[in-house]
């Protein structure tokens, strides 16, 4: 009788692995791309939980990474385009899907502070299919490489922000 009982709770035991095993590969075939630089205070908020950032960490479609005063964050995505989060910035992976065909999707929402972005694959190859949005404005991006910077309501000139904390050329 005790064999069978440890049996079936065993038996409990290994479909309760597979069932979080397999969520957790679903959750990392979601990645969107991954940190490739960072300095100071970065981190992500995405399916409830906060995870600190640092190089090699992954990153995926709904995650709000946040940067601290004199950090930044380097982000590699799936299409090779690199986005710097300039420090006290904010930014939320609205949608990164990269297939090389017309399904391709990338949105950004900015929601405080500033990005510097070297477009990928997908903005070359389907730019209307890149996009950031800030809460004043959504951007359409047709070239390789620009940057965004919020001031309160606005979008303002990047170098409206003294002393970045970034190191130079980010």
């Amino acid at each position: 009788m005790f064999i069978v009982k440890m049996g079936k709770k065993l038996g409990l035991a290994a479909i309760a692995l597979a069932v979080a095993l397999s969520s957790v590969q679903v959750f990392a075939a979601e990645s969107s791309g991954i940190v490739v630089a960072s300095r100071g205070a970065v981190s992500a908020f995405g399916g409830g939980q906060v995870r600190t950032l640092s190089q090699g960490d992954q990153i995926y479609v709904d995650d709000r990474i946040t940067t601290g005063d004199k950090s930044f964050a380097v982000l590699q995505f799936i299409d090779g385009a690199k986005v710097t989060v300039r420090p006290n910035s904010s930014v939320v992976v609205e949608e990164y899907v990269y297939n090389n065909n017309e399904d391709d999707e990338g949105t950004l929402n900015l929601v405080e502070g500033g990005l510097r972005i070297i477009t990928g694959a997908m903005a070359k190859s389907n730019p209307e299919s890149y996009k950031v949005r800030t809460p004043v404005a959504l951007m359409g991006v047709r070239g390789t490489e620009f940057a965004v910077m919020l001031c309160g309501d606005e979008v303002c000139d990047e170098n409206a922000e003294s002393e970045s904390g970034l190191p130079e050329g980010l």
